[in-house]
């Protein structure tokens, strides 16, 4: 019988039979091409997307079960995966049905870093990737994920805040996807936009490597809801604008949010442990180092 050690958390989780929704969308384009707007179409014409907006509507083991997939895709072993191991094996249809299986569509990360093994998985699927210029690309994707994540998480990540709206989110596990993400996508250097520019050209020319030119939509959502309708065989929604949502600012606006609401529930348990005065020392050196 194989020890804890060697078996993935996934395997510990029933395989559906049958699996509750088909997949029937794979929006593959890279996060900050107007993803959010793509999720929130996708809602619209009838899909259920996962996006990582998810994450804070999922149980808090689906942070450590995208962890887990992502490390051994990318971090099973210095040289590569390593499959022979059972705790290593990358994840496939099986364990995507398992994690996926209420969702008939995908948008952003994690989902994207799976771009070949998600193809693979759900060969009917309709694929559509997102586009952007790079060069805006790589200031939108550099300013938002540099500047979140240069914010003071240290102090309060292990603590769950109720946002908004009485949401339970795991922002330890949220963390740890991007971190491991950005990683990936930078090479380990934050600032070093020439990787960017690299990733950015090497995810697409996966995705057209592997979906036929005639089964593949590039989508522009200045576009509007045409072309997407168009491929999907759905009617364009009447009276109802294509989504634009979640441009930069908001984003950053809102993991601001996301970070405060922690920090309160940090000072609140702090004081529940250890007394008002050090919850009052931990605010006012959250404090000090947003603002000064």
């Amino acid at each position: 019988m194989p020890s804890s050690t060697t078996i993935r958390l996934i395997d510990r989780l029933p395989t559906p039979s049958p699996r509750p929704k088909e997949m029937q969308v794979l929006a593959l384009g890279m996060s900050r091409t107007s993803t959010y707007s793509m999720f929130t179409a996708l809602g619209i014409l009838g899909y259920k997307s996962y996006h990582m907006a998810e994450l804070k509507d999922t149980p808090r083991g689906t942070h450590a079960l995208w962890v887990e997939a992502l490390k051994a895709k990318y971090h099973s072993h210095p040289h590569g995966p390593a499959t022979d191991n059972p705790s290593h094996a990358p994840y496939s249809r099986p364990e995507f049905d398992k994690l996926l299986g209420d969702y008939s569509a995908v948008t952003d990360i994690p989902c994207i870093m799976f771009a070949a093994d998600l193809i693979a998985a759900y060969p009917d699927a309709k694929v559509l990737i997102t586009t952007r210029a790079e060069d805006t690309w790589i200031k939108s994707v550099s300013t938002l994920f540099n500047t979140l994540l240069h914010w003071p998480w240290s102090l309060i990540s292990r603590h769950e805040p109720v946002f908004p709206y009485d949401i339970p989110f795991h922002v330890q596990g949220y963390l740890d996807i991007l971190h491991i993400v950005w990683n990936l996508w930078t090479g380990g250097d934050w600032r070093d936009e020439d990787a960017l520019r690299a990733t950015f050209r090497k995810h697409y020319a996966l995705v057209r490597s592997l979906v036929p030119p005639d089964r593949l939509l590039e989508f522009d959502p200045r576009q509007g809801w045409e072309p997407l309708c168009r491929h999907l065989g759905k009617e364009v929604p009447r009276d109802v604008p294509y989504p634009n949502l979640n441009d930069l600012p908001f984003s950053i606006w809102f993991h601001e949010q996301l970070w405060w609401a922690t920090a309160r529930k940090a000072a609140a348990d702090v004081a529940l442990t250890w007394g008002l005065p050090i919850a009052g020392a931990v605010a006012a050196a959250g404090w000090y180092y947003w603002y000064s």
